[in-house]
């Protein structure tokens, strides 16, 4: 596919990642993912850039999550092969050598709240919704958002917002920790290109030393974590459950899930 799923600019030494799926309120279409999958993997060799921020672009969205209209024409191996390179692809976003900010509008649900997740830092416009609602569909977190958000949120809470589906305001989500910082409507880039140029004034050779000491005991303890996340991943793709979301969602109604326990 020739159209480009993210748009790249630099500003002096700071990077600009803006999704580009508009229509689709900037949802993790593959041919999107693809292009983020090799925008990163050319970020991670580059020693020029103090920081790089991910965009919404032109959409009203951060990202609102899973393409779920795409995802009803692929086949169980199709979706274990896009949600691994989907894996891959944040997991290489949280290892990127400089700091990271997600600058937060609209819609950051689902996989576009794992992005989010992968990034060192969350500024979110005061009216944006973020969450991680795949309960609410029939599957999981399964791009390191059971995992990563515990490191900002606790356990407890962790368990709360994934279990309820539970999608919070930019102040509620500031408030127990999972945004750093907070914005009007409209502001987010800005203020996240505030926070780079605030960073960019100081030494990058140590910024990105003390990024690596910092992250190194959470990627020791996460690995086995983002493991036991695939697996149970997994065992919701062949589950009547998914099924049953991805019906709810293309006749737009509530999932009708049996609630029996079938693992």
């Amino acid at each position: 596919m020739s159209e480009k799923g993210v748009m790249f600019e630099t500003q002096q030494t700071i990077g600009f990642i803006h999704l580009n799926n508009p229509k689709r309120a900037n949802a993790l279409s593959k041919f999107l993912v693809k292009d983020l999958a090799r925008i990163v993997k050319e970020l991670k060799h580059n020693e020029k850039l103090t920081a790089v921020i991910f965009t919404g672009g032109d959409s009203k969205a951060f990202c609102a999550g899973a393409d779920l209209k795409e995802r009803q024409t692929m086949n169980e191996d199709e979706i274990v092969e896009y949600v691994r390179l989907l894996r891959n692809t944040f997991d290489e976003i949280a290892a990127l050598p400089m700091p990271t900010i997600a600058a937060i509008k609209g819609l950051a649900l689902g996989g576009g709240c794992e992005l989010a997740l992968a990034c060192d830092f969350r500024v979110m416009e005061e009216d944006a919704l973020i969450g991680l609602t795949e309960v609410s569909w029939g599957i999981i977190p399964g791009a390191g958002g059971t995992q990563r958000i515990q490191c900002l949120v606790g356990i407890g809470m962790a368990k709360k917002l994934i279990l309820t589906a539970e999608k919070l305001t930019g102040k509620k989500a500031y408030d127990i920790g999972l945004v750093e910082e907070i914005c009007q409507k409209g502001q987010a880039e800005k203020k996240a290109l505030q926070l780079a140029e605030q960073m960019a004034e100081n030494s990058m050779h140590s910024i990105r030393l003390a990024k690596q000491a910092i992250d190194y005991l959470n990627r020791v303890q996460l690995k086995q974590g983002f493991e036991e996340e695939w697996n149970c991943y997994q065992q919701t793709i062949q589950h009547s459950d998914r099924l049953e979301g991805l019906a709810a969602f293309q006749e737009k109604r509530k999932p009708n899930f049996l609630n029996h326990l079938k693992i």
